[in-house]
């Protein structure tokens, strides 16, 4: 069992609006997640993973990203650096609440490229990434000049200011978590970034899956392999 409340966070002058999923008892670590590029907090696969976060012992939290779902923002001047920041001023309120607990974080789709990103600044114990983009050359068309939603050109201009291979390099205890049939991020990506990555590190490919994990199914052995993982770097419960 668990319960779940309001947890806004204040950000460059907005409130980034999050939900907390509290665990009974004490929490065995504090677990952040962030969404994906034109997603929300509210996804029903974060929601489903938050949940079974604290019913596994976890204070979790999922929050939007500023211009997404229930946090104000312009979602045009969206980038990379921006979203790591707020996921970094995220960690610092949940920081500020349980300074002992260690830190997991999660990210679907572009957010798990902000949550390697974050990671490299302030490290968690663990990290899971679920459908992640890692190379966005292939991407930026569609995120330049896109069809029924606002221009991205902030985003693509802010990308060369990071080397993602080398972030990868530097970073251990990550899950990757990849649609064999992903139409907008292809499963090489993961691949590749699991040769990339640091030990120790995880490789889970779902065959027949998409983009979104949209079949029920896959996310649930997205989700069971995640919650295993986690479970090899943070303490049980006493």
């Amino acid at each position: 069992m668990f319960e779940s409340q309001v947890f806004n966070v204040p950000f460059a002058g907005l409130e980034l609006a999050g939900r907390l999923h509290r665990p009974q008892g004490r929490p065995r670590s504090l677990a952040i997640i962030s969404h994906g590029l034109e997603s929300s907090k509210d996804s029903q696969k974060l929601t489903r993973l938050a949940g079974a976060l604290a019913e596994t012992g976890h204070l979790a939290l999922r929050f939007d990203h500023a211009g997404c779902g229930e946090s104000p923002g312009d979602l045009s001047r969206t980038s990379l650096t921006a979203r790591r920041d707020e996921f970094l001023a995220v960690v610092k309120a949940m920081r500020a609440r349980e300074p002992e607990l260690p830190l997991v974080y999660m990210g679907s789709s572009f957010g798990g490229t902000v949550v390697a990103l974050a990671g490299d600044i302030e490290p968690p114990v663990c990290s899971l990434h679920w459908s992640t983009p890692w190379d966005f050359e292939p991407l930026f068309g569609i995120i330049q000049d896109p069809q029924g939603r606002p221009t991205l050109r902030e985003m693509v201009r802010d990308m060369h200011h990071h080397d993602l291979e080398a972030v990868l390099a530097r970073t251990a205890r990550a899950l990757l978590a990849h649609g064999e049939l992903d139409e907008v991020v292809p499963v090489g990506q993961a691949r590749r970034a699991h040769q990339l990555l640091a030990e120790p590190k995880g490789l889970l490919v779902l065959p027949g899956a998409d983009h979104r994990l949209s079949n029920l199914d896959d996310q649930k052995k997205a989700m069971a392999h995640s919650l295993a993982w986690v479970e090899q770097f943070v303490r049980p419960m006493a």
